[in-house]
């Protein structure tokens, strides 16, 4: 017969095996308690900021603790990334970014970008942020398969502005070019202005760029919409067809904002958060500031997040590869 000391032994252990996943739940029961930081990849005003203060602030209300949040943008995000996967891994730090961030970075920095793979645990992802092709009016292109006519007759003629090498428009444009089996110019501006204004100052021909960037500059008649890029046609552009529908099949690009963690997060403290915010997202009045920033709201779980990052980074590496694009 075991002595009692190892009677006892065994009683202790199996008394601490139960117990941890008890002080797990407590802690989760627990948290908040103290103020939470979102660390947002982008400088104040931008799109992503703006809903990341919007979230933060409801989120900071119904879990009665401060929502805090700090600005780290520069290097597409990597200041930000690099941030928040030093945090401690305490459910007190999330970091607040975009699509490209998370899905292209790992690939155009090859070096460093590993660690929004390897580093950081899905939350969730806030909004869809739709994307537009437009053509300066001046062109006199009225379709997607006008453009698509255009770029083949007269191969590298036509200039695509977007923003920074390796953003999201950037990389949105290289990959319509290989989907409509056409060539063009892109360039790379500073920024979602500059690119605007190439465009508008005859510079450039054809913008790729979200809806809330472009919708007042379609609504004033300086730009033609061509395509939604999404799988189905904007909320906030009824009338546009995706580019499915105009001729080009399989291309299919969406931006978004989301929210991830140190990739040590309790899941209890991930789902606790994630289930807030997707109560915060179904609020009337945040859906209507959301619908005013062209943006649609998602909350999916974390593993829809995890598969969705999955697959876009499998897409981008592809697409970056094939275009020889690196940052460093």
């Amino acid at each position: 017969m075991p002595s009692r000391w190892v009677q006892l032994r065994f009683a202790v252990v199996l008394g601490l095996f139960l117990y941890f996943p008890t002080i797990e739940h407590a802690v989760a029961q627990s948290y908040p308690s103290r103020p939470i930081t979102f660390i947002v990849s982008t400088t104040p005003g931008a799109s992503p900021d703006i809903i990341a203060r919007l979230f933060a602030q409801h989120l900071g209300e119904a879990l009665k603790q401060p929502v805090v949040v700090e600005n780290r943008g520069g290097a597409n995000g990597q200041i930000a990334v690099g941030a928040a996967a030093r945090a401690p891994a305490d459910g007190y730090t999330f970091l607040v970014t975009t699509a490209a961030t998370l899905t292209t970075n790992p690939s155009l920095y090859p070096k460093t970008g590993s660690i929004a793979v390897t580093e950081l645990k899905p939350v969730t992802k806030l909004v869809d942020l739709d994307f537009v092709i437009t053509a300066r009016a001046s062109l006199s292109i009225k379709s997607l398969q006008e453009l698509v006519d255009r770029a083949k007759a007269e191969p590298g003629k036509l200039t695509a502005a977007t923003t920074a090498l390796g953003s999201a428009a950037y990389l949105t444009a290289e990959l319509f070019k290989e989907s409509a089996g056409v060539h063009f110019l892109t360039v790379a501006y500073n920024g979602g202005g500059q690119a605007v204004n190439a465009v508008l100052g005859d510079q450039a021909d054809l913008l790729f760029e979200t809806v809330a960037l472009s919708n007042p500059l379609i609504d004033a008649g300086k730009l033609v919409p061509l395509a939604v890029t999404g799988t189905k046609r904007s909320e906030f552009l009824p009338d546009v067809p995706t580019a499915a529908e105009a001729g080009v099949p399989g291309f299919v690009v969406g931006g978004w904002v989301a929210v991830v963690a140190p990739k040590d997060v309790p899941d209890e403290i991930i789902q606790k958060v994630q289930s807030t915010l997707r109560q915060v997202g179904e609020r009337d009045d945040v859906k209507k500031i959301l619908t005013d920033l062209k943006a649609r709201p998602v909350l999916d779980t974390p593993a829809e997040f995890a598969t969705l990052l999955k697959d876009e980074r499998a897409l981008w590496d592809r697409v970056i590869k094939k275009a020889q694009i690196t940052l460093e």
